[in-house]
């Protein structure tokens, strides 16, 4: 499992240790002299780790901010070199991981990079797929207990073939068995693609314990035989990473009740009926760069927002704030630059927080509504 990392760093001394403990812990390096020429390689190339040893903090904001914003960036860690305590808490606000503090020695980069490693190899076993052969049942809009060939498998997303194409932003409910297992699993996901032979991929939307237990179990049990994971297909590589997006009922998919057909098609109807189901309005799949306030404090907190509806969102950033929390958020586009008031709805640390928008002016339903409509023209024309 190959890992690259970029290094920002004037200092030969710096570099010198750096890049030493980096090659013995098998870790590609890149180095850029200057923050402005490191900016342009995050545009342009993913890496796993980014450490930046500036001079200037003006410097590393702006390089975390690049990091945030350039496409497929996601899943990269930043690390700090630092020379004192110096508004280090503001660092890590903006999104940085670990911080390295001068003057560096082997041992202490070896120290903080292994602890790194160790973080992006568990990510991405995460995302690793594994190819499965199993029928799955399943439920969405004008569709019950219809059947459905999963693919590949995941942790965070499955591929799947529906056998034809489901409507746009399709939410659809899951009950299947994996190979050696006889626990059902239940969950919920959302279709972020599709091609013209009905071939699909989902990501996971809500998953309650009992069934992500046993997903994990199953996974840890196949990624520890290598002979059974066949290298992913093409389609499934397309399916990005998912992360929760809301908080759900979740009693009739908690797998705590008799599992019955009947039982599983009144589940479903009820869930759709609830006047207060977010479901039932279209969901857009996005990824834009956002700041969030939490309500009484200065600080911003960078994120990314997803999964776009007029009455809310998911931010996705690894500090969420608690359930409850009234927060503000600002989103940029092109021409676009909306300010948003909203309560976090439901809470995941490392993952982010899905956010009920308080849209109290007409201005302000407007702007979301412009925000949609940007989201819809941009993911058509690609």
């Amino acid at each position: 499992m190959n890992l690259s990392s970029l290094l920002v760093c004037a200092d030969e001394a710096s570099a010198k240790v750096l890049r030493g403990v980096l090659e013995e812990l098998g870790i590609r390096v890149e180095r850029c002299m200057d923050a402005v020429r490191a900016g342009v390689r995050l545009a342009q190339d993913h890496f796993d780790l980014l450490i930046a040893d500036c001079e200037k903090q003006s410097e590393v904001k702006n390089l975390l901010s690049d990091c945030h914003s350039s496409r497929g960036s996601g899943a990269t860690l930043a690390i700090v070199v630092v020379g004192g305590q110096e508004k280090i808490r503001e660092m890590f606000t903006l999104g940085v991981n670990f911080v390295m503090y001068k003057p560096l020695t082997p041992e202490r980069a070896m120290s903080t990079l292994q602890a790194a490693q160790t973080v992006l190899y568990r990510d991405k076993r995460r995302t690793t797929r594994i190819n499965v052969h199993a029928q799955a049942t399943i439920d969405y809009a004008g569709a019950e207990q219809a059947k459905a060939a999963l693919v590949d498998v995941a942790e965070d997303g499955i591929a799947v073939n529906f056998g034809k194409l489901l409507p746009p932003t399709c939410k659809v409910y899951f009950q299947f068995q994996l190979p050696g297992q006889t626990k059902t699993i239940r969950l919920s996901g959302l279709v972020i693609w599709q091609d013209w032979s009905g071939r699909a991929g989902v990501q996971f939307a809500d998953v309650p314990p009992s069934s992500r237990k046993a997903l994990s179990e199953w996974l840890e049990k196949n990624l520890n035989e290598p002979a059974k994971a066949e290298k992913p297909s093409e389609a499934a590589k397309a399916e990005e990473v998912v992360k929760p997006q809301e908080e759900i009922v979740r009693a009739d998919w908690a797998g705590e009740k008799p599992e019955s057909k009947e039982h599983d098609r009144e589940a479903v109807a009820r869930l759709r009926s609830e006047p207060g189901n977010r479901r039932g309005q279209t969901r857009y799949a996005c990824r834009l760069g956002a700041e969030v306030y939490q309500k009484g404090s200065p600080v911003r907190n960078y994120c990314h927002l997803s999964d776009l509806s007029p009455g809310g969102c998911y931010l996705e950033m690894p500090v969420a704030f608690p359930k409850g929390a009234s927060v503000e958020i600002i989103v940029r586009t092109f021409d676009i630059k909306l300010r948003l008031a909203g309560e976090v709805r439901a809470s995941h640390p490392g993952y982010g927080m899905g956010i009920s928008f308080k849209l109290n002016t007409k201005d302000e339903r407007l702007g979301v509504q412009q925000l949609i409509d940007f989201v819809a023209a941009t993911t058509e024309s690609n």
